[in-house]
């Protein structure tokens, strides 16, 4: 007959005890603020993802959350699988769960929330502060800072300031300004804030390269780039060695999408 020994019902315990806690916090929002890390997303197009969903793509991932864009009945955190925008039919899979990904493995005991404010289209004027988006921005931030701990704003944003003169002229100031505000509002003048470069191939294709669409183009990347000398704790991130989705040149494909995760995680580790 085999004998049973204390120390081996102990070891059992404690290693189930263990899976149900690793269950646990891959299903449910953290009990302390402090283990819940949570990110703004805001942008266009490139921000809420345009690359096309694969099999499996909105089977959420573990320890990651979302307040969803548009929602009915009490506003709530949900797993989070691709798409995580859901205002449009083009948004889809982007950088936001990749970046999650990279970040959790390299801080295995938190939950990761996000908060996802682009789409497609938007220009600068329709995210700022006064606006629908940012009023929502705020009613969300109001959650989410009840629940957890702001970690950082990924912004992706600017072609659509290309268009004309005024706006890529005044997209400098009002990128700063924005960044301020979000600050304030969060209760954090250092929050750490990544933003990517518009697309090198952005301004290629025939309906975008004229010469003084490529100069407002270029302004804009000028703008995005030189921010971090502007505002404290910020990170740039290049697009070089990133791919095109469509023919228009405007927006990236999966494998770019997963790179600029990566390299949105990377840049914010640098930071404060």
């Amino acid at each position: 007959m085999k004998q049973c020994y204390p120390g081996a019902f102990l070891i059992a315990f404690l290693l189930l005890l263990g899976c149900g806690s690793q269950k646990t916090l891959q299903n449910s929002i953290p009990r302390h603020k402090g283990d819940f890390h949570i990110f703004i997303l805001m942008g266009q197009s490139n921000m809420s993802g345009y690359a096309y969903l694969q099999a499996g793509d909105s089977i959420p991932v573990p320890r990651v959350f979302k307040l969803p864009t548009v929602y009915s009945g009490a506003l709530r955190w949900e797993p989070a699988g691709h798409p995580l925008h859901n205002r449009l039919p083009s948004d889809r899979f982007g950088l936001g769960l990749p970046f999650a990904k990279d970040y959790l493995l390299h801080h295995k005991n938190v939950v990761v929330g996000l908060v996802p404010l682009a789409f497609g289209g938007a220009g600068i004027d329709q995210l700022k502060k006064g606006t629908p988006v940012y009023d929502d921005f705020l009613k969300k931030l109001s959650l989410a800072k009840k629940t957890g701990t702001i970690k950082g704003l990924l912004w992706h944003q600017g072609e659509s300031d290309t268009v004309d003169e005024e706006k890529a002229g005044s997209y400098a100031f009002k990128l700063f300004q924005l960044i301020q505000d979000v600050r304030k509002d969060v209760g954090d003048p250092a929050l750490p804030v990544v933003v990517g470069n518009l697309a090198e191939f952005y301004g290629t294709s025939k309906e975008h390269n004229k010469p003084e669409r490529v100069a407002r183009i270029n302004q804009v990347r000028e703008a995005l780039r030189t921010l971090p000398q502007k505002i404290t704790n910020v990170a740039f991130v290049e697009t070089t060695g990133c791919s095109s989705i469509d023919q228009h040149n405007v927006h990236f494909d999966r494998a770019s999408y997963i790179l600029l995760g990566k390299r949105y995680f990377e840049a914010l580790s640098k930071l404060k």
